[in-house]
């Protein structure tokens, strides 16, 4: 009897198709967010990696070893998040070539980042026993703030993202239609409605 042989098979990606695979899973899980609110766990998860994978996409020169350190030990770890986005925003490191632009956060992006990271993912990421109850209504606007800085550093930056036109039309696409459905959510504009002290 002859063995079969089974052809291998890949899952291929790069820095660049994996940041946006976490962007594709975002848009899925914020259009389930309006009826599952579980989906805002999957939500965050998918952004943070969407986020740090376009800034580490962004930041990076044509050798990888600029968004790698290498331990004591000799093993190479990549940048934190906070590392990738502080270079995004030097001006001299994002402007040495053409097209490459430094990241502007506003206040409102610095605090929607620090808590998707420090408050939301970390802690789903790295779950403690117990009970957690989550007030969402800050939610939308994180995700919003979050989807503006990515759309910055996966299209409108340029240094040595490879990313095909078509892959930069569906970036721009996600981030429309997710913004579009965050904005419609009831969380959000009851948010809005009660800063604008019309509650």
């Amino acid at each position: 009897m002859e063995k079969r042989v089974i052809k291998e098979k890949y899952l291929r990606l790069t820095e660049e198709t994996n940041a946006l695979d976490y962007l594709e899973r975002a848009g899925q899980f914020i259009k389930e967010a309006a009826a599952d609110s579980k989906a805002w766990k999957w939500v965050i998860l998918s952004l943070h990696g969407a986020l740090y994978g376009f800034a580490i996409s962004a930041c990076k020169s044509s050798d990888y070893q600029s968004v790698v350190k290498v331990t004591k030990k000799g093993y190479e770890r990549l940048i934190t998040l906070d590392e990738a986005l502080s270079m995004c925003q030097d001006e001299n490191w994002m402007g040495t070539l053409h097209g490459g632009g430094a990241l502007n956060l506003t206040a409102s992006q610095k605090d929607s980042i620090r808590r998707l990271k420090e408050t939301l993912r970390n802690n789903f990421e790295h779950y403690i026993p117990g009970g957690w109850s989550i007030e969402m209504h800050g939610f939308p606007r994180i995700s919003i703030d979050i989807l503006d800085v990515i759309r910055f550093l996966a299209v409108d930056t340029f240094r040595y993202q490879h990313l095909s036109q078509a892959q930069r039309t569906k970036i721009k696409s996600i981030i429309f239609q997710s913004k579009k459905v965050l904005k419609a959510m009831p969380l959000h504009k009851e948010l809005l409605e009660v800063e604008s002290g019309k509650a």
